[in-house]
């Protein structure tokens, strides 16, 4: 099948159902195809048998499926029915856990600002666009989803579109295409917090902290993975020490 998007009228229908659906149910078929509800989008043949093993894998395969396509355009609001109707194309791997209607429609327009980061297909195409093999840190997860450390990694642009804090990020965190014990960790507010507790010392969330710190003083941007990593401090040293190559110190 080509690939199609949803007009305003697929949408307002795609998001009516979404509104009211039950667990398992499936959209309606005439969003996939029916001229009432989409429109061709490209001239490209996609597979909707296809099933992918992690968000990853999508990203990486509708980026490659589209890669003679300006990606800025794609991720523009003329394309929301594009990413709305590839989440209906595999709605029975993306709809497996997630309930929020903003993981499936990209919503631009929430109660704190956009949420189109959260939208399960078209983020897994723009990380994967952006960052390459590294988004893995944020895409491993299975096609339906979303999790915590996406939500730290993807929520503010200067880390999401930061290629040197993402790629740190992949190093530290992930090993064997999964998440190493207390990445996603948060460290609990003071009062909460007991003598000597070290939880979320070094996690993803830390990590924004302290490239923003780094940022007053050097080009973040342009350090290479191994310097990101030498300039952090003592607390990220049991992440540092476990990637390949890294000294315990914290060079790499």
């Amino acid at each position: 099948m080509k690939l199609h998007r949803l007009s305003d009228a697929g949408r307002e229908s795609y998001r009516s159902w979404l509104a009211q659906r039950g667990p398992g149910d499936m959209p309606p078929a005439d969003l996939l195809s029916d001229t009432s509800a989409t429109e061709l989008a490209f001239d490209i043949e996609i597979d909707l048998a296809r099933v992918f093993e992690s968000r990853f894998e999508f990203g990486k395969f509708i980026a490659e499926l589209l890669a003679h396509e300006d990606a800025k355009t794609l991720l523009g609001q003329k394309n929301d029915g594009l990413w709305d109707w590839l989440t209906i194309a595999y709605f029975s791997q993306f709809g497996k856990k997630v309930s929020k209607p903003w993981h499936y429609t990209v919503t631009r327009r929430g109660h704190s600002g956009s949420l189109a980061y959260r939208h399960l297909a078209r983020t897994a195409f723009e990380m994967y666009w952006r960052h390459g093999q590294a988004s893995l840190v944020m895409l491993h997860v299975d096609m339906s989803t979303w999790g915590d450390l996406a939500e730290q990694l993807t929520s503010r642009q200067n880390v999401a579109y930061h290629r040197g804090y993402i790629q740190a990020a992949n190093a530290l965190y992930l090993s064997d295409g999964k998440l190493r014990r207390g990445a996603a960790s948060r460290v609990r507010p003071i009062k909460k917090r007991k003598p000597g507790e070290t939880i979320g010392k070094g996690g993803v969330a830390r990590l924004a902290l302290a490239v923003r710190r780094l940022c007053r003083t050097y080009d973040t941007h342009i350090l290479g993975t191994a310097d990101m990593i030498d300039l952090l401090p003592k607390e990220f040293k049991n992440f540092i020490a476990k990637v390949p190559q890294a000294a315990p110190g914290g060079g790499a």
